[in-house]
């Protein structure tokens, strides 16, 4: 009886050690969609990462990537209540070395106090997206990313979000919570969407998980990333759902 207990609890010890090593482990996904808007030849390069919570941007990651994207896009849920404002400081430091940064609400941003990420934000020349869009590239104009509020507790403006689109605009709709991709689709046409939240469910056994595990679906012309997630919220815990963080190429093709 002592052995069969003692066989369980070295058990459960080396689950939880695994589950922390994946909770800190660094991948990098690559995804890639046709756009025959952009001149064949050409590419765009996006960084995508979110729900960085409270892990730190290691060097290795940046080094492993810069110059290798044009633009940096946050999902949202870059820190929480209990993270140093200093670590954030050097998460988005970090991060600005690849290029342009520009940023969504997420439901625990706040949680450090707004005025304290406005001031770091504008310090750091961070774009926020609040309900509005900007133009990505100087070389490609039509190229178009728009964000919106966060919707657990900010309030979403869908029509504002969109009303500087143009007709021929590339469009790219960023939000923290998937649950919003209806809501675009409904008054525009995004060619590619972007999100995180769900964390993959954190924690899976088998195909089971409190959420969808992440993934990068095409459909057409079109394509929907949603995001496992970079950090971990509550526990520091991974299973069946490996963090991630995504480079996202548009290549120009007919």
């Amino acid at each position: 009886m002592l052995y069969i207990v003692i066989t369980v609890l070295v058990l459960c010890l080396l689950l939880f050690t695994y589950m922390l090593f994946l909770a800190f482990q660094t991948n990098v996904k690559e995804h890639s969609l046709c756009v025959k808007e952009i001149p064949k030849g050409e590419q765009f390069h996006i960084f995508f990462i979110s729900d960085i919570h409270r892990r730190k941007i290691k060097d290795e990651l940046i080094h492993s990537i810069i110059g290798k994207v044009d633009v940096v896009v946050i999902g949202g849920d870059l820190t929480e209540k209990g993270v140093p404002l200093n670590r954030t400081e050097f998460n988005l430091k970090q991060l600005k070395k690849l290029g342009p940064v520009f940023y969504v609400y997420g439901n625990n941003d706040r949680e450090v106090g707004e005025s304290n990420l406005l001031s770091l934000f504008e310090s750091l020349d961070i774009h926020i997206l609040n309900n509005s869009s900007v133009v990505l590239s100087n070389l490609n104009p039509s190229l178009r990313l728009v964000g919106i509020n966060d919707g657990f507790v900010g309030k979403v403006n869908i029509a504002e979000a969109f009303e500087d689109v143009k007709e021929e605009d590339i469009l790219i709709f960023v939000t923290h919570a998937p649950a919003f991709f209806h809501a675009a689709q409904k008054i525009s046409n995004p060619r590619l969407m972007l999100a995180g939240h769900l964390h993959g469910g954190q924690i899976r056994i088998g195909p089971l998980g409190i959420y969808e595990k992440g993934s990068f679906r095409l459909k057409e012309n079109k394509a929907e990333l949603i995001s496992n997630g970079f950090g971990t919220t509550g526990v520091p815990l991974r299973l069946g759902a490996k963090p991630e963080c995504h480079i996202i190429t548009l290549k120009g093709c007919k």
